[in-house]
């Protein structure tokens, strides 16, 4: 004797459903959430692309504690939060203060960072999605 069809009828359709509920709870799912990180992979894309800057001015004060100011030109299409940027002073990232609060495109800011010692400062300033200019300056 063997099962009979509508016992294999249902224990494929039984197989189904389990399948079905586990392929729309745990896949679909999934290709929602890869689907939603490509979107934002292209929109953080754009937006690295549409980012430029460039160092246009170094100076400092005088002293032993001096305050170098680093004047930044926003040379991209987007609006920059100068909160976000790191400055960095041979290789050391530095605190500073923005004369401005955004770096609106074709507008400039200036940071100015306190420092001591002489000699060459080589300087980076980077973008919150890390687009940088290099300077150097002798003090």
């Amino acid at each position: 004797m063997g099962f009979s069809t509508i016992a294999a009828t249902a224990i494929i359709g039984a197989s189904l459903l389990v399948m079905i509920s586990i392929f729309s709870g745990g896949v679909i799912p999934t290709l929602s959430d890869y689907h939603e990180s490509f979107k934002n992979l292209e929109l953080r894309s754009v937006e690295r692309i549409q980012t430029n800057i460039n160092i246009t001015n170094i100076t400092n004060t005088t002293g032993v504690y001096y305050d170098l100011n680093i004047t930044v030109e926003n040379t991209g299409s987007i609006t920059l939060k100068t909160a976000d940027f790191s400055i960095l002073i041979n290789g050391t990232k530095k605190p500073f203060n923005c004369s401005e609060s955004y770096l609106y495109p074709e507008k400039e800011g200036v940071f100015t960072v306190n420092l001591t010692g002489s000699g060459l400062k080589r300087i980076k300033v980077i973008t919150y999605n890390g687009i940088s200019d290099y300077g150097e300056h002798i003090v």
